[in-house]
């Protein structure tokens, strides 16, 4: 594909380099390291991503703020996520600033201070956090719909944390997770901007030298997922409406279902021409609101129908649900439908490539959990992608019968 050419560079210590040659006056530089939720145990949950946070309190050579302030003065953008599989950091820069940027944020990642005391200060911000995601009804739903599917592996568990394990957290904690994960072998440093690969890679080899390598393999057990089983979880909080999910145990981005999926939440449930937008909140009035979402990860994926009511009733909505799954083989997806759903992911593709951090971003993360070549033929398999298939996908995954149903009603 034209539209996403790169070049992509292993170093001997295993420090993997993709480079994408964009025209602009900015450059991306976003480093991904290969350790999120699903590396932890539930005893130290939150880990990964109190060690994100940890980062910015202060490095080596610019301890405090200075590191952000100098990033700022460069008029440079600085920030990091952490996700059930990856934690990355990302800086935009203007492109003349990109050799002091790249070094800074090594600089970030491989000499962190770590003092103590701001280990204590920020349990005490992320733990805000926490209440606050608490507080906030589709956060607690999101929360639910992996507590109950992923039930009893990592991705069940909250990428916050909880607060009593942050609590815990302790500075050793902390360092055995850098030995562990932040090592050359296990990032991948995506560079987009209008740079000479050459002089990048020459420049990141000065940079990276003397930086850990991978001392011995510590591979993380992950639990098979649990069999689909019926679940109805009912909670109450205090808010105007109902807010609902019907989730679906699926594949993730390596599934040969990971396209299918994506198509089949565009025809169902994104924007207000879409079947159950027609269906449950024009023709029916059953919902304020609905939508549909295809989260997927490296090992599984969950397919949600999101709904959202002032008055009504659950059984009402996945009654209706139910009749459109049962529809689409009744009433298969006409070339319309497909048409329609293949532009707007295409759409999406473009808007997201044609910056200079959104292609760092893909790039990334299909490096980290899935083949980075993969993103080059997204467009590809959307256009071989036939009925017979898109069927067969939908059979397999939307059985009510193994359906996680969640809601949120007002109440105390």
């Amino acid at each position: 594909m034209a539209g996403l050419t790169y070049t992509k560079k292993v170093f001997p210590s295993g420090f993997r380099v993709i480079h994408r040659k964009i025209s602009s006056p900015l450059v991306a530089l976003n480093f991904w390291v290969r350790v999120g939720v699903r590396d932890e145990k539930p005893e130290d949950n939150g880990l990964a991503h109190f060690f994100e946070h940890m980062v910015f309190k202060g490095t080596t050579h610019f301890p405090g703020t200075l590191l952000t302030r100098k990033v700022q003065a460069m008029g440079g953008e600085l920030n990091a996520e952490t996700s059930l599989d990856t934690t990355d950091f990302y800086l935009v820069v203007p492109k003349e600033y990109w050799r002091e940027a790249l070094e800074l944020e090594a600089e970030l990642l491989f000499h962190p201070l770590l003092d103590p005391k701001d280990i204590e200060r920020e349990k005490m911000v992320v733990i805000q956090e926490i209440h606050l995601d608490e507080d906030d009804p589709e956060e607690r739903l999101n929360h639910l719909i992996h507590q109950k599917v992923f039930l009893g592996t990592p991705y069940g568990m909250p990428v916050l944390g909880r607060e009593e394990t942050v609590r815990n957290l302790a500075l050793e904690d902390l360092l055995e997770h850098q030995r562990r994960f932040y090592h050359l072998a296990n990032m991948t440093c995506v560079v987009s901007g209008d740079l000479e690969e050459a002089e990048l890679f020459s420049f990141l080899e000065k940079v990276i030298d003397g930086f850990p390598t991978l001392e011995q393999c510590d591979l993380c057990f992950f639990p098979s997922f649990p069999f689909p089983i019926r679940q109805i979880v009912e909670c109450r909080m205090d808010v105007s409406r109902s807010y609902g999910a019907i989730s679906f145990l699926c594949g993730g981005i390596k599934s040969e279902d990971f396209n299918v999926l994506r198509l089949l939440s565009v025809i169902l449930g994104d924007g207000m021409v879409s079947r159950l937008n027609i269906a449950l909140r024009e023709d029916q009035g059953l919902v304020d609101t609905v939508h549909t979402a295809y989260s997927y990860y490296e090992r599984a994926g969950i397919f949600s129908v999101f709904y959202t009511f002032s008055s009504g009733s659950r059984e009402a909505v996945e009654e209706a649900v139910q009749k459109e799954f049962d529809r689409l083989f009744e009433q298969p997806p006409t070339q319309e439908e497909l048409e329609r759903a293949r532009n707007l992911l295409r759409s999406s593709f473009f808007s997201v490539i044609e910056t200079t951090l959104g292609s760092a971003e893909l790039l990334g993360r299909f490096d980290m959990i899935d083949n980075v070549d993969h993103a080059l033929q997204i467009l590809l398999y959307l256009e071989h992608l036939d009925v017979v298939h898109i069927l067969e996908v939908a059979k397999k995954c939307f059985d009510m019968e193994r359906a996680t149903s969640i809601l949120i009603g007002p109440g105390d």
